[in-house]
């Protein structure tokens, strides 16, 4: 008579499943250990040392330093208002190796055109203290943001922009920003962290193949489509970093695309650098001040680039080329 199975040895089933499950749990510690090593070699952090020699210099009234507290850390930010304390607000989350010093022209470029902005460095950057951590720049960036409605408690509009690895930053908070900003812009941003990570090298081209191991914590192109607020995204046909198809992809799945912008002939870093700045912001200052009433009719009725080149300079005229501008009512050439 054949004996049953003996209780001290499960059934095969059993120890196939119980298999299955510790190679799981291996992948996830493999997935999560390979993330980590790739986050600490992730971020460039940069000193400000325009800071180092003096102390910021608050008696000129167009530009204010100030400190806040983003868990136990402490950043660094430089805020510029306009003129007019309704005027509309700018809000940046900067890129890899940038810092406040990188900003400042921008800043004041944008205040001498009625735009007021702030500008923030995340843990270990400039002055901040603390290393940087997704996590952490997620804390950052929703305390900067509580910070930046307290500086522009007048503002008539406020729009929050990510450059570069900006974009990633940005969009992984938006949704919880309260109140909501008027609008967002992407320039030059990636529209998946891993595909990024791989393009730019953060992940060494041996390993590229495992870089779906990788969770991606900044999935640009799936967060423009929950964005409830009109976006401009803004890119360079010539940026060999960020490849034009990742803005693409990003303006592709926008929930509410107010444009996709592409430049001609501008590297990069274009938004920060002094001879590319004038052709590159206009479109950008053309959004912060269109979100008010009637110039948000002109642009979506697409009649509004008369009225902003006599305000800003035609910036198809400022060594920019033919830019491609695809609109919620569709695609038009400028």
């Amino acid at each position: 008579m054949p004996s049953g199975p003996h209780p001290d040895h499960p059934p095969a089933r059993y120890r196939w499943l119980a298999a299955a499950v510790g190679l799981g749990l291996a992948a996830g510690v493999a997935r999560h250990l390979l993330f980590r090593a790739v986050e600490r070699k992730a971020f460039v952090t940069p000193m400000d040392e325009t800071s180092d020699a003096a102390p910021p210099d608050n008696s000129t009234p167009t530009v204010r330093h100030a400190t806040f507290a983003s868990g136990d850390r402490i950043l660094h930010a430089a805020s510029m208002p306009a003129a007019n304390p309704e005027a509309p607000a700018l809000m940046v989350c900067h890129g890899d190796n940038e810092c406040l010093s990188d900003w400042a022209p921008v800043q004041a470029m944008l205040a001498s055109a009625g735009i007021a902005s702030y500008v923030f460095d995340y843990s270990g950057y400039g002055h901040s203290t603390g290393r940087p951590s997704v996590r952490r720049l997620r804390q950052d960036t929703l305390a900067a943001y509580r910070d930046f409605i307290g500086v522009t408690p007048q503002a008539r509009r406020r729009v929050v922009l990510g450059h570069s690895l900006g974009s990633g930053i940005l969009l992984d908070v938006a949704r919880r920003f309260d109140p909501q900003p008027d609008g967002y812009v992407i320039a030059a941003g990636f529209s998946s962290a891993r595909l990024a990570a791989v393009q730019t090298g953060r992940v060494p081209a041996w390993a590229a193949w495992a870089a779906w191991l990788l969770p991606d914590p900044w999935d640009n192109a799936a967060r423009a489509s929950k964005l409830e607020r009109p976006l401009l995204v803004v890119h360079s046909r010539d940026d060999a970093v960020i490849v034009p198809p990742h803005a693409e992809r990003v303006a592709n799945s926008a929930r509410h695309l107010h444009a996709l912008i592409m430049h001609d002939a501008m590297p990069h870093n274009a938004a920060i650098l002094p001879e590319h700045i004038a052709a590159f912001w206009p479109p950008i200052m053309r959004f912060v001040r269109a979100q008010d009433g009637n110039a948000a009719q002109a642009v979506l009725a697409g009649d509004d680039t008369r009225q902003d080149a006599r305000q800003e300079g035609n910036w198809r005229e400022a060594g920019n080329g033919a830019d491609t501008l695809a609109t919620a009512g569709g695609k038009r050439r400028q």
